[in-house]
């Protein structure tokens, strides 16, 4: 693969195309994207598993023109390709051709206001510290207090992406009462004993989109 530019680089650098990591695809054909994870990447192309979508063939046929969305912590590396095939068997995976350029984004396209609010997360049931660390009117990002009692495996086990989690806010100044929020988790994220977690917010709900933007105008 060349390298053209310095999103490309650090795409690389990144390893934004390891296997196991997420994607989405999109194209003019088809009516909503398609989510998946890679699966190999070859010098020449890479292979994609499609997540539930047994027509996906037929929606996006060989040759055809796709945008492709990397994720890795908070940052997403795009860029556009073309379905090269579809093979069925043992599964469904797509083969896709390799970028030959790659554009970097941030995977909150809001302006995040940095803070300190301690929330408990919901998860599976299971109840966990957390600190949100920066907030913008569509997401946050969480540290986890006890991620002392956590290995890397059983946190991807509990944190795996697009997993439901009700973030509640604790007391804090300004707030009289515990506040809750419902989302979604994007990502995962590493490092030593450290776990990081982003969060996208559903806001279902008027009473939601007040009390965020309660918060950011409080900027703790």
């Amino acid at each position: 693969m060349d390298i053209e530019n310095a999103a490309n680089e650090e795409a690389y650098r990144l390893n934004a195309f390891d296997a196991g990591l997420s994607v989405e695809i999109t194209s003019d054909t088809m009516p909503s994207k398609v989510s998946g994870f890679i699966v190999d990447v070859k010098s020449d192309n890479i292979i994609i598993k499609p997540g539930g979508t047994e027509d996906f063939h037929t929606k996006v046929p060989n040759g055809t023109e796709i945008t492709v969305r990397c994720f890795t912590g908070e940052t997403v590396f795009r860029f556009k390709s073309i379905l090269r095939n579809v093979v069925f068997e043992p599964t469904m995976l797509a083969i896709i051709g390799c970028p030959e350029s790659i554009q970097r984004e941030e995977r909150r396209d809001k302006r995040r206001t940095t803070c300190k609010l301690p929330c408990v997360l919901v998860i599976k049931e299971n109840k966990i510290k957390a600190c949100i660390e920066d907030l913008t009117r569509t997401g946050c990002r969480c540290s986890l207090y006890e991620s002392g009692m956590l290995d890397r495996w059983s946190a991807k086990f509990l944190f795996e992406e697009d997993c439901a989690v009700d973030i509640f806010f604790l007391p804090t100044g300004g707030t009289a009462k515990e506040q809750s929020i419902k989302g979604m988790i994007k990502y995962l994220r590493t490092a030593y004993d450290r776990f990081d977690i982003g969060v996208e917010f559903y806001l279902s709900s008027e009473e939601e989109k007040d009390m965020i933007e309660t918060t950011l105008k409080l900027g703790w």
